[in-house]
């Protein structure tokens, strides 16, 4: 159990004031909650981190790190070279103590974060099962692999044309109830691939979390719901040739926003966080800013939990499950889930059908048509694995990085109450595609905690937090296997100016709306209290010192005019392959941006229209 008693002496020696107890606490819940329920994978990872922690003092005290004094450790920690690997190992594991620390009744209770009585006053609705048992039987019209924004749409669409269409899921199917019951950490280990420690490996490293639930990442989504703009399109043909009829794309985004209730946040719903980023964009008289649109459904479900990233409890967010599998499932379509695709049946050109795990026992479908819908990190993969060839599988990808910064207001904010994501500023995306967007996990959770110091952690209910996210310049590659992360990524120069810039103006607007002490995303903890301070930080920071997380993964199998430029034709169609298609992120032929998802469920719309086409429908 060396994770457990390196978690635990890591706790003594960064909370200082956590009691026996407490300690217990962490303890007893890394031992019943989180090491029963990693992945193997990052078990041994996680293993391997702390065997490395726990080594790292010798060559300087000649002790291991768990047995220095809590003093020494302490001294110790301040040593360690802030760019150095050492430092890296030390910020994730304390990232996994601190949400573990905060999950504990006694400390909820002491920042007043009461969500067991929230969710207890969320009505249970009666349970709609999506997905069946069983083995699928038959030939089918249709195959599709993935239930996120692409697949979900393609289901929908191609059976109420009456097509026969099978739908397989690699992760389960959540209840509602476990949506209530689970704290959202735990949800984000059963519903995120790799338990949620997924990220790309380059300078610096960045976490990409993505989801592995029925829905896709839309169920673990923040639901922000943006058109592309105009100028997106523009980037599309730069990159690949490719042009998409504004026309087809914006009547497909208002079919996507009927279905799915898109409107705009309430009031009611907003919350403190997003009072804190109007009041100071405001007083700095910004022009481009206002509430998010959202996935609200019609009637609002939304109670305001604040956990729509984790998968939300009070069916307020309208995900995939929730609006196309649902409708989809009752006209016929088959969902079935913890069934892994290992690969596409290909001969000559055509695509014959997939060969899926199930139930313990590898199964060969056969059908018509095959679509791809894995997503932007999985869907290359398992087409390189199928034996597709194509020097663009794999290539171009965009994300968007985004950093959190955090401040201690001068009033109580309360800012996990609310819809997690629920305002936004978009004063710097023209000049420079960068969004600001008002957005504060629960407590412990993500940026939220990962830049002020630990003992402030308990003035959580004065903590706001601004999200800066990142339309990049720079690409990467997932490449069919790797050692470390999902794929290789480095910040390009031009993204850590846009990164700077959006640092700085998410700063003014904590100060202009009465922050105390704003904390910048370095891996340095330091507070500053002016713009001067603010520009003097971060020209001294080098790229490895920013935290940096990313969310969008996009454009690995890009839409294009030839198979010199791109994977699929105009209509998702592969290259050399009359049958088999890709629908999701990674037909992106760019960077949408803005949040991809209603753009992902638009075009993945247009490609169904135009199977159901080739099929006779």
């Amino acid at each position: 159990m060396s994770l457990v008693r390196t978690i635990k002496s890591l706790a003594e020696a960064q909370l200082k004031s956590i009691s026996a107890e407490d300690l217990n606490y962490l303890e007893s819940t890394l031992k019943r909650e989180v090491l029963p329920n990693l992945d193997p994978k990052v078990k041994r990872l996680l293993n391997l981190l702390s065997l490395a922690l726990e080594l790292s003092p010798i060559p300087s005290t000649l002790r291991l790190f768990s047995t220095l004094s809590i003093e020494r450790r302490r001294k110790w920690l301040e040593t360690i070279n802030v760019e150095g690997t050492t430092y890296d190992i030390t910020i994730l594991l304390d990232t996994l103590l601190m949400v573990i620390h905060m999950m504990n009744p006694r400390v909820s209770s002491r920042i007043n974060y009461k969500r067991e009585e929230v969710v207890s006053k969320i009505q249970l609705e009666p349970r709609t099962v999506l997905s069946r048992s069983g083995k699928p039987q038959g030939v089918y019209d249709v195959v599709i692999v993935g239930s996120g924004a692409g697949g979900a749409v393609v289901a929908w669409e191609l059976v109420r044309r009456e097509f026969k269409v099978a739908l397989f899921e690699v992760g389960p199917e959540p209840t509602q109830d476990e949506l209530i019951k689970l704290h959202p950490f735990l949800r984000a280990f059963k519903y995120y691939w790799d338990n949620g420690f997924t990220f790309t490996w380059g300078k610096p490293i960045i976490d990409l979390p993505f989801g592995r639930v029925l829905g896709g990442t839309v169920t673990v989504n923040s639901g922000t719901m943006f058109r592309m703009p105009d100028e997106a399109l523009g980037l599309w043909y730069k990159a690949s040739g490719i042009t998409i009829d504004s026309g087809a794309l914006n009547s497909a985004y208002e079919t996507v926003e009927r279905m799915l209730g898109v409107k705009q946040v309430p009031e009611n719903l907003l919350g403190g966080n997003a009072m804190v980023m109007r009041k100071g964009a405001e007083a700095l008289g910004l022009k481009l800013h206002g509430p998010v649109r959202r996935p609200l459904g019609d009637p609002i479900k939304c109670r305001g939990v604040g956990e729509c990233a984790f998968g939300c409890p009070s069916n307020g967010k309208v995900d995939m499950r929730l609006s196309f599998l649902k409708e989809a499932v009752n006209k016929g379509l088959e969902v079935y889930t913890h069934a892994f695709v290992r690969r596409v049946l290909l001969s000559d050109g055509k695509a014959l059908g997939v060969e899926v795990e199930l139930g313990g026992t590898v199964v060969r479908v056969e059908s018509k048509v095959v679509v791809v819908s894995a997503g932007a990190l999985n869907t290359p993969r398992l087409l390189l694995t199928s034996g597709v060839k194509n020097r663009n599988l794999g290539a171009h990808l965009h994300i968007h990085p985004g950093l959190g910064v955090t401040a201690i207001m001068d009033q109580k904010v309360y800012g996990w109450i609310g819809t997690m994501q629920s305002y936004y500023v978009a004063d710097l995306l023209k000049d420079f595609r960068v969004l600001l967007l008002a957005t504060l996990p629960p407590p412990g959770i993500g940026f939220s905690t990962g830049s002020i110091p630990f003992d402030e952690i308990y003035d959580y209910p004065y903590i706001a937090a601004i999200g800066v996210q990142v339309s990049d310049d720079g690409t990467g590659i997932v490449p069919r296997r790797t050692i470390l992360g999902v794929a290789n990524y480095d910040l390009s120069s031009e993204d850590l100016e846009k990164i700077r810039r959006g640092i700085e103006l998410s700063a003014e607007i904590l100060l202009a709306a009465g922050a105390k002490r704003v904390y910048l995303p370095l891996k340095v903890v330091q507070g500053v209290n002016s713009i001067g301070e603010v520009k003097e930080a971060l020209s001294k920071a080098k790229p490895k010192m920013f935290k940096v997380s990313a969310y969008h993964p996009m454009s690995t199998a890009r839409m294009a005019k030839d198979p010199g430029t791109g994977v699929v034709d105009g209509d998702g169609r592969v290259f050399g392959y009359s049958n088999l298609y890709v629908a999701d992120a990674s037909v992106l032929p760019s960077t949408t941006i803005v949040n991809p998802q209603l753009t992902i469920n638009a075009l993945s719309l247009i490609i169904a229209q135009r199977i159901a086409k080739e099929l006779g429908g």
